[in-house]
């Protein structure tokens, strides 16, 4: 007998009716939870007036609910000062309510259904006099504090559980993992889509409990509903009509909500947010976000179903990986780290596994030694960069080896070798700041390339005034990385050859800068004789001496003993380039000094010629001889 037949024979032929009452029921539920989330949002907005004030037709739409008059609730509600609230359409959405969850009830057996039929009955619906509810009541339908005593919210709750559960038990069979109730070919199509993409990914959970998942059609409306992992308000249900798909989407942590949308960002999905209050929570409220997906064809729907299920893993214990990653990088590049490793299909889960944030701490006291002092966060021991591919490739390492059946000892053996390779290398902190210094020489030199592109011309001299006003940020920014790269060298006692080369380009960085403040000043004299072509020619020099330096230290950056010949070519030739490039500019200052002594008869603006290609000329000199130490560096410390 198959397990159908079995169901059929255990619950008697009138209960073949069960899945289209669980499907009611569950529809029921979406509109009980939309008209009690109205109540709230109304009373919310009457409290703390938004323009434009949310309408939750999204919220609507996703529960089957046909008025669009209700979408004007939320906007027309007005508090009552001493007794209440003015909510338009009151009466009629309380009437809804009870209804709704009566129906919600219908489906359970009479054993279950009574203790539930009795706990509505206790909690009378508020009367509304003149129109007005009282805020206490919003409150106390709403609550979902348990020991505050029962409310509507609570029992619509426990309802759903239940309902759950009724759904599991009676599934007529099991589709790939989701417990199906009799699905049309279509819909079984659409089931096996997502189901496949959570099969593909689902166990990079770990053992985790999670990602059950039941699906029922009813009047021609696929509903999937997955149970992601334990958390009350982490819900997510799907419903297809047609080649529409409605997600609904909540959480209390707003970053995972951002993260999860994020998921999507290849296909067009019309997101709508809303935040709900409940004293379940500790944040008193949670959030809700409804997606629609409207498909181009049957092929494009199956798509994004399978891609959908195949993102849900990943929300698992996000938040608490988040957390335990604060200690090593930034929040924002934690965040990063985890889109990484759902983007490229490893997942955090195996990470947290073997250990998360102390498999990760080890690794780091193993890799820096004595260089470790308490507090210290690993992007500040090697860099931002460094650290954060060095997170995503302990987080493949982990998720690839428990996979593969590897010891958790090989896996951390795995991930200590591969930190110490990048303390190994010099691409420490020392690289990434020097990287973002030599950046801002070069937005300096490329903007004084193409402010004398505008000097003359009609109109730019509110540009001229504005580079020579961003001149001064990046000197300032550049100086302070500079004491970030002093403060790094005195810590870990680097060589002086390291601190020449930093003293170097920031040297060049202030020629760039006085170059800047030079410019500003051509408004005052005549154009007429000037040899510009010879000074844009000077600025394109001293603007390569840039790229030279930024490729010099990229290829720097990865250097070391084991791997030494492509990276150190490389450098060689950025080296050998910036060395020409300073031979270039002293010729191109002596035969500009030669054209301003013919040409120019303006004092003033021979004088200011002079000065300016001077300070073009001395970048260029500046980054050769921090290419020069960066050399001496290289060989002397890493190399030799």
């Amino acid at each position: 007998m198959t397990a159908k037949q079995e169901i059929v024979a255990e619950i008697g032929e009138a209960e073949l009716l069960v899945p289209a009452r669980i499907a009611r029921s569950l529809a029921a539920n979406d509109e009980v939870k939309y008209y009690l989330a109205l109540l709230q949002t109304a009373r919310s907005n009457a409290d703390h007036p938004r323009v434009p004030a949310p309408d939750l037709k999204g919220e609507r739409l996703a529960s089957q609910v046909s008025d669009e008059f209700l979408d004007d609730v939320v906007a027309g509600a007005q508090k009552d000062r001493g007794r209440g609230y003015l909510i338009p359409h009151a009466p009629q959405v309380l009437r809804r309510i009870k209804a709704a969850i009566e129906s919600m009830l219908d489906c359970l057996p009479q054993d279950e259904k009574r203790p539930f039929a009795e706990r509505l009955k206790r909690l009378s619906l508020p009367s509304i006099e003149h129109g007005l509810i009282a805020g206490e009541h919003i409150d106390s339908m709403t609550s979902g504090t348990r020991g505050a005593g029962d409310s509507l919210h609570l029992l619509v709750m426990d309802a759903h559980r239940a309902i759950n559960r009724l759904q599991a038990a009676t599934a007529l069979e099991v589709l790939d993992g989701a417990h199906v109730h009799g699905l049309s070919t279509s819909s079984r199509r659409l089931v096996a889509a997502f189901m496949e993409g959570l099969n593909a990914t689902a166990p990079l959970k770990f053992g985790h409990p999670g990602l059950g998942t039941t699906a029922i059609e009813h009047a021609g409306r696929l509903l999937i509903e997955n149970d992601i992992g334990t958390t009350d308000a982490h819900v997510l249900v799907m419903r297809v009509d047609d080649l529409r798909v409605t997600l609904t989407y909540s959480d209390v942590h707003r970053q995972r909500l951002a993260f999860f949308k994020s998921l999507f960002s290849s296909f067009n999905v019309a997101w709508e947010d809303a935040e709900r209050t409940s004293d379940k929570f500790e944040s008193g409220s949670y959030l809700l976000t409804t997606g629609t997906y409207e498909a181009a064809d049957r092929s494009d729907l199956e798509r994004y179903l399978r891609h959908l299920g195949s993102r849900i893993v990943f929300l698992i214990d996000w938040n608490r990986m988040r957390k335990r990653l604060g200690g090593f990088v930034r929040n924002d590049k934690a965040v990063a780290t985890l889109k990484w490793a759902a983007d490229h299909d490893c997942g955090h889960r195996g990470l947290l596994e073997i250990g998360g944030e102390r498999a990760l701490a080890d690794a780091v006291e193993y890799a820096a030694g004595e260089r470790l002092r308490y507090g210290d966060r690993l992007d500040e021991l090697i860099g931002e960069t460094n650290a954060v591919e060095f997170i995503c490739t302990a987080m493949r390492c982990a998720s690839a080896g428990l996979r593969a059946g590897r010891s958790r000892r090989m896996i951390l053996d795995e991930i200590k070798a591969q930190l110490g390779r990048n303390f190994e290398s010099s691409g420490l902190a020392i690289f990434d700041i020097a990287g973002r210094h030599a950046a801002c020489g070069y937005d300096l030199a490329a903007a004084m390339r193409e402010a004398l592109e505008h000097i003359w011309v009609r109109g730019e001299d509110g540009l001229i005034k504005e580079f020579a006003a961003r001149a001064v940020a990046w000197e300032a920014r550049a100086d302070q990385l500079l004491n970030d790269a002093r403060d790094d060298v005195k810590r870990f006692q680097r060589p002086q050859s390291l601190v020449d080369f930093l003293e170097y380009a920031d040297d060049a960085v202030d020629e760039l800068e006085e170059g800047a403040s030079l410019l500003e000043l051509f408004a005052l004299i005549r154009p007429q004789g000037l040899p510009m072509i010879e000074l844009r020619q000077l600025a394109d020099m001293a603007l390569a001496s840039s790229q030279e330096l930024v490729k010099a230290i990229e290829c720097a950056a990865t250097i070391n003993r084991a791997g030494v010949r492509d990276d150190l070519d490389d450098f060689l030739q950025a080296l050998e380039r910036l060395v020409a490039l300073e031979h270039q500019a002293d010729e191109q200052v002596r035969l500009l000094r030669r054209r301003i002594i013919c040409d120019v008869r303006d004092p003033c603006a021979l004088h200011l010629l002079h000065q300016l290609s001077q300070a073009l000329e001395t970048a260029t000199d500046a980054y050769a001889h921090a290419g020069q130490s960066l050399r001496r560096y290289l060989m002397e410390e890493v190399i030799g």
